[in-house]
């Protein structure tokens, strides 16, 4: 991101700001555009093609001139915190004047995890002040919630409502200009004035020492947790040194360790540094942009996901079939994880690459499924999708790479096509695809009956069950059972 680092360089820096935060693809730059009544943002067709440097345009309301400053997404999902954190204040410093408005530009479509932790994360980065100066936009609406923002309204669940009721209810919609595309629609005036009314209406600015008094309250709480970690590791030690009784005193002493690990993690993430290494077997899934086909044919993140949608599972008589969503055996947002870059050339030619972290199971072509670090490059053949079935190729290369967010969903069929490679549900204990289906097969009977709105960090409680007879199937696996079982 190209932002100036001494504020004082910006010659709009003595202008008050208008600040557009959201992620990529969301639609600020067009956003921006309807404010300015002119083309002066790029707007991409895409995230991925999202210009990453900062646009910035002056603009006047009710006489008086503020410089919209079009941001990155600089809350995506394949960012850590710390990279956030150092962008925010990057575009904080360049309003130096103050910031008249933050404008949330955010999708109207179902509300997903990502978009609660997009919304906590901007609010913790900011701190509470911010709230005064918040405005909610939403995107990408229908015709009818667009004419009528009560349908809108009434159709937002309570964390949404919770969360606009914070910001004193400063909401609008920017209007879908493929549906409104009218000169001078007369809905697009409406909002595009209820949101400028609402930029002036603001009384004061949010400022450069605002944020700092938040930064440095951030940093004094990690020091107090990174020190409070410290002391409880130096009694931890101290308790080793002087010796065990027993196998039971052992393994209480393991246990309190690891619950203090954990409470230190969830108090760095509740701090604003949520970026917790996440790696070993429960963190055996997806990257959150990697991506699914839905029933309707769209192709999106597996972090949109929803319980309940249907996702392309593999081919049949040349049509691709699809599983339901039943839950999440875990996921979250904020980890980073280390997962594989596994590339493979495609049919047409162009390079496609499955990001998976290693214990994860993907299907082979002799039939069975094994670990995603097995695959030898240029010798293991896996399945990827053609557009009418499935064929063998092999991996031209795997890296490796840190990226934020993993999800690991569980379909009806155990099967899913993710980034168009055929992978399994499952991961992590030895690659036995029919015999976790069998003993998967009651909790999917389960939430079929009363569907499950499972979807936490934390493995799925009947899936940490069956991990304690982890050892009965590492042991099948020891004597060499066939991975056709």
């Amino acid at each position: 991101m190209s932002f100036q680092q001494d504020s004082s360089s910006n010659t709009n820096s003595n202008i008050p700001a208008i600040l557009l935060v959201g992620k990529s693809g969301a639609g600020k730059s067009t956003l921006g555009n309807l404010l300015l009544d002119r083309n002066e943002f790029v707007v991409s067709d895409s995230a991925e093609s999202s210009p990453q440097i900062c646009q910035t345009a002056l603009i006047k309301i009710n006489n008086k001139t503020f410089n919209i400053v079009d941001t990155p997404g600089i809350f995506d999902t394949g960012k850590t915190n710390q990279e956030i954190l150092k962008e925010t204040a990057q575009a904080i410093l360049q309003c130096a004047y103050g910031i008249q408005a933050i404008i949330f530009v955010m999708e109207a479509t179902r509300f997903t995890k990502e978009q609660k932790d997009t919304i906590n994360q901007i609010v913790k980065f900011l701190g509470q002040d911010s709230l005064n100066h918040m405005i909610a936009v939403f995107s990408k609406c229908r015709r009818a919630p667009t004419i009528d923002p009560d349908l809108l309204f009434n159709s937002l669940v309570q964390e949404q409502k919770d969360f606009l009721n914070s910001i004193g209810n400063r909401f609008t919609i920017s209007p879908d200009l493929d549906i409104f595309e009218e000169p001078d629609d007369p809905i697009v005036a409406r909002h595009i004035k209820n949101l400028k009314n609402y930029i002036a209406d603001i009384p004061n600015f949010y400022t450069t020492a605002s944020f700092e008094e938040v930064r440095i309250a951030r940093e004094r709480e990690l020091q107090e947790i990174e020190e409070s970690e410290r002391r409880d590791e130096e009694q931890f030690q101290a308790t080793a040194r002087e010796g065990f009784h027993d196998d039971n005193e052992r393994r209480q002493f393991e246990e309190t360790r690891e619950n203090a690990k954990k409470k230190f993690q969830q108090l760095r993430k509740d701090a604003g540094y949520g970026a917790v290494d996440n790696m070993g077997s429960e963190a055996a899934c997806f990257a959150a942009h990697s991506k699914v086909t839905l029933q309707n044919g769209k192709v999106t993140n597996i972090s949109e996901l929803v319980i309940g949608d249907y996702v392309c599972c593999g081919f049949e008589n040349g049509k691709q079939i699809f599983s339901e969503v039943l839950l999440f055996i875990h996921a979250d947002h904020d980890a980073v994880t280390e997962f594989l870059l596994i590339d493979f050339m495609k049919q047409d030619g162009t390079q496609g690459t499955l990001c998976v972290t290693p214990e994860h199971h993907i299907f082979l072509n002799y039939g069975g499924t094994d670990f995603a670090k097995n695959i030898i490059p240029n010798k293991t053949q896996f399945f990827i999708s053609s557009g009418e079935k499935l064929i063998s190729v092999t991996s031209t290369r795997i890296t490796k790479e840190r990226k934020k967010g993993y999800y690991s969903p569980l379909t009806q069929s155990g099967t899913i096509l993710v980034d168009e490679v055929l992978c399994s549900c499952y991961s992590s204990a030895p690659p036995y695809q029919a015999l976790f289906n069998f003993v998967l097969a009651p909790l999917k009977i389960y939430t079929k009956i009363f569907p499950s709105n499972y979807l936490d960090k934390e493995i799925h409680p009947y899936v940490k069950f069956l991990n304690r007879g982890r050892k009965i199937v590492e042991f099948l696996d020891y004597l060499n059972i066939p991975r056709s079982l």
